[in-house]
């Protein structure tokens, strides 16, 4: 056999072992790192334009008071069982704040005699008023702080009315009114209405000289 040079076999050796080296090792690359860089561009956001006529507006309802007899007594009965403190102050004549203020009045010097039992009795009823606040109160306080309370509120809530034909009194409507329960009790009332700058306002009504 002809033998190889020493010198051929380390040659093929060394070639052989450069052959076999790895490709240079590439980096693992950052789970982080950006790779690719996106442009982002702001989405121009315009608003929806709404023609004039669709833009919704307030429903704003004026108060109307009624003048006519029937609607004033009809619209009285209505605030008494809804506590319309302001409706009731647009409907009440200057006769009739003078009944009250013959009650309040009587309500003062109870206060003056014994104030403390007075004072619980008005709270038992709902009313929030100090003594010294009461003391203060003209007849249309009175009235507006006595419409709201549930008690006062509860009672007009019993009934529905039935309004008959007025008659002319002078200066002053005398209006015939039947309060009928749910049970179907009536009881027979007059209303008397004055007439103030124009206006037909109540004088005398069911429980306005009797508050709580």
């Amino acid at each position: 056999m002809k033998q190889i040079p020493f010198l051929t076999i380390l040659l093929m050796i060394f070639a052989a072992g450069v052959s076999a080296q790895p490709d240079e090792a590439v980096a693992p690359q950052d789970s982080l790192q950006v790779t690719e860089e996106t442009e982002v561009t702001e989405t121009e956001v315009t608003e929806t334009e709404i023609p004039e006529d669709d833009i919704p507006t307030e429903d704003v309802t004026a108060t109307t008071v009624p003048n006519d007899p029937s609607s004033v007594v009809q619209e009285f009965f209505h605030s008494l069982k809804t506590g319309d403190s302001f409706m009731i102050s647009q409907l009440i004549s200057g006769d009739g704040l003078d009944e009250i203020d013959v009650m309040l009045e009587i309500l003062k010097e109870n206060l003056d005699n014994s104030e403390e039992t007075t004072m619980s009795r008005l709270i038992a009823a709902g009313y929030t008023a100090t003594a010294d606040e009461i003391d203060d109160w003209s007849p249309m306080d009175y009235l507006t702080s006595t419409i709201v309370l549930p008690v006062m509120k509860a009672r007009y809530s019993l009934y529905e009315i039935q309004i008959g034909d007025y008659s002319n009194h002078g200066s002053e409507l005398i209006i015939p009114l039947l309060f009928i329960t749910a049970s179907g009790v009536e009881l027979p009332y007059q209303a008397v209405l004055g007439k103030e700058d124009n206006q037909w306002k109540v004088t005398n009504f069911m429980g306005l000289n009797s508050f709580p």
